[in-house]
């Protein structure tokens, strides 16, 4: 090869590297470029609540670039697609991968409140299966232990009243039904449970009163006054008077049986 094909070689040579490393970095350019057009337009998606173009939007921010600027707006944009929809298994999802993938990012605090707040919101009516409630409850305290100084904390905590008074309503239910069935000690169990599980509940008071209830049938007075006492800690609310006055009605009426029993004896 002489000289002047040499040259004409080695230029065309250099030619093609310039248009491979410009080309590259086109390429480069372009994924951010569509990362940021993609968040936008989920952005765009989420604010008209048309939230399944948000999430098609969002994943191509993430399979693009899932270790860029937007990654994890977009990874906590997704788990509130989920929730607005009421997916919450699929809401929880999303906001995991946040408080995981994303640790660093301002958004993982709120995202970790999201997850126990989706368990919140699947949970049912006390009579049914409170799997999901418990999940919130530990969730949220799962949260305020590892956010003490949130500004989400006094939400939190309010979610966790509000959870242990439904939880502490479900077995106050049971012990009330097995009290009408006329299964005291059963019932009693129940009831003791309320009081040591869920002691700091608006049912406290209430499982005190039917607890004197079975008293009264049991016919053991002693324990039924000691009842008494510990409802009279209690603000007496137009309820509890109430059930207070049907309490004395039924001891009175116990009382007026057990002296008819006793006179059918002495006739004896």
């Amino acid at each position: 090869m002489n000289s002047g094909n040499k040259i004409r070689y080695y230029g065309l040579f250099g030619l093609f590297i310039l248009f491979g490393i410009t080309t590259c970095s086109n390429k480069t350019d372009g994924v951010r470029m569509d990362a940021s057009v993609y968040y936008q337009k989920g952005e765009e998606a989420f604010k008209k609540k048309r939230y399944e173009k948000a999430i098609d939007n969002f994943n191509m921010v993430i399979l693009n670039s899932p270790g860029g600027e937007l990654a994890d707006d977009a990874q906590y944009y997704l788990g509130e697609c989920y929730f607005n929809k009421k997916e919450f298994l699929l809401a929880v999802s999303e906001y995991q991968q946040v408080t995981e993938r994303y640790s660093y990012s301002p958004l993982a605090e709120k995202a970790y409140y999201k997850v126990a707040l989706a368990y919140y919101e699947q949970s049912p009516k006390y009579p049914l299966d409170q799997q999901s409630t418990h999940r919130a409850l530990q969730g949220f305290q799962d949260f305020i232990d590892t956010y003490p100084n949130s500004e989400l904390r006094p939400q939190a905590e309010q979610k966790i009243k509000e959870i242990r008074n439904k939880l502490a309503r479900k077995v106050f239910e049971s012990g009330k039904l097995y009290r009408k069935m006329e299964q005291f000690d059963s019932a009693i169990i129940y009831l003791d449970q309320v009081l040591e599980d869920y002691y700091d509940t608006d049912w406290v008071v209430f499982a005190y009163l039917e607890k004197a209830h079975c008293y009264i049938r049991l016919r053991q007075f002693d324990q039924y006054r000691e009842m008494l006492k510990m409802v009279g800690r209690y603000k007496q609310a137009e309820d509890i008077t109430k059930y207070l006055h049907r309490l004395d009605w039924l001891y009175k009426k116990e009382q007026q049986k057990i002296a008819r029993e006793e006179k059918r004896k002495q006739r004896r």
